[in-house]
């Protein structure tokens, strides 16, 4: 399959006010192929968190958000389009039908995990922080025309959210966990939903900075703590002692992210640009490995060796080249999209708004 960067649904960075409509974003001229799951959360995680957003005279009355991913900057991410003025608002008949509840832009790949994620909703809805994650999540839902879709399988940690197929996955140890342990981690996960749908740079350390932020404002305002000896309790308590020193650690968790909080501009770029340099050798030496076995399966059937025989040699040696060659082009299809749009200076000025205002969001919870 294909990645294509501009099926990416850019959104405002004030997740609250996310546009009635799909705004344009700069679409990059680079080639994404894109074949493996890019999974950017490897243990439990959260949504992200903001400031409140002001509102117009002519808005509804509504529960002011308790974060704002745009780390109060106030723009688009992509810094070039307006929230489109919203249409007058004409009365509705007695007979419209009733507000879709919260979470109705989920969609759980498997019905028979109905039940499971509408238990965990509701625990999340008894959040401030889970009810604003939530109608962030219905509303690009409602944007794209699509729910946003969960399947719970076994996998090596708590939950991820994979960008390059945008499937979100829980583990199946959530089925037997209480909700109350679960709300949290899914409210983590949902913020790097909507993390991709803003066009963020996929490896900015900030990602999980702020989703981490979200997850534990779930936590408090549940008045629950995560399980003893977890991740999550660990990172916790590490936040809420001291956000800098949380942030330095969660880099060292996250070798593969890039922080922008603690340096410049150019220091990311050049991160950025070193790590694409190293993609593209890793591709040519995989294409090199995958040459001399396509020689051998060529040895072996001028030997007169079975169709059979060269087809399990195949299976054996040249499959996994192939997939690790589909996971380097994902990675290097990023990284390029990433290069591009932080070329235009007004997309540079609104991540250095966005990962300032993640810190002090942050810090906010420190004691």
């Amino acid at each position: 399959m294909s990645l294509d960067p501009s099926s990416l649904t850019p959104l405002p960075l004030t997740p609250s006010l996310v546009p009635a409509a799909a705004l344009p974003a700069i679409a990059p001229s680079v080639a994404v192929q894109a074949a493996v799951v890019k999974a950017v959360a490897a243990v439990p995680l959260a949504a992200a968190v903001g400031d409140p957003a002001p509102q117009t005279p002519s808005e509804p009355a509504r529960e002011p958000a308790s974060e704002s991913a745009a780390a109060n900057a106030g723009a688009l991410f992509d810094g070039t389009a307006a929230v489109p003025p919203a249409a007058p608002a004409t009365p509705q008949a007695p007979s419209a039908a009733p507000a879709a509840p919260l979470g109705a832009g989920l969609h759980m790949a498997r019905p028979e995990h109905d039940a499971w994620l509408d238990a965990v909703v509701g625990v999340l809805s008894g959040s401030r922080t889970g009810r604003r994650v939530l109608r962030d999540i219905d509303h690009l839902a409602a944007v794209r025309g699509r729910p946003v879709m969960l399947d719970v399988k076994a996998i090596g940690n708590n939950g991820e959210f994979r960008y390059d197929s945008d499937l979100l996955v829980m583990d199946s140890g959530h089925l037997k966990r209480d909700p109350f342990q679960s709300a949290p981690i899914l409210a983590h996960e949902l913020q790097h939903v909507l993390q991709r749908a803003m066009e963020l740079p996929a490896d900015a350390l900030e990602l999980e900075i702020e989703s981490y932020t979200v997850e534990n404002r779930v936590w408090s305002e549940l008045g629950i703590e995560p399980e003893k000896g977890s991740f999550a309790r660990m990172a916790r308590a590490r936040l809420l002692k001291d956000a800098p020193a949380f942030a330095k650690w969660l880099g060292e968790q996250y070798k593969n992210n890039i922080a922008l909080y603690a340096t410049t501009m150019d220091a990311y770029v050049a991160r950025l640009e070193k790590n694409l340099a190293r993609a593209k050798r890793t591709e040519a030496q995989t294409r090199r490995k995958m040459a001399a076995v396509e020689r051998v399966m060529e040895s072996m059937r001028a030997n007169g060796m079975s169709e059979e025989a060269i087809a399990a040699h195949r299976r054996e040696d040249l499959e996994p080249l192939e997939r690790s060659l589909r996971d380097s082009a994902v990675n290097r299809g990023w990284i390029e999209r990433d290069l591009l749009r932080l070329k235009e200076p007004a997309i540079r000025a609104a991540f250095r708004a966005y990962a300032r205002g993640v810190m002090r969001r942050a810090r906010s919870l420190s004691r």
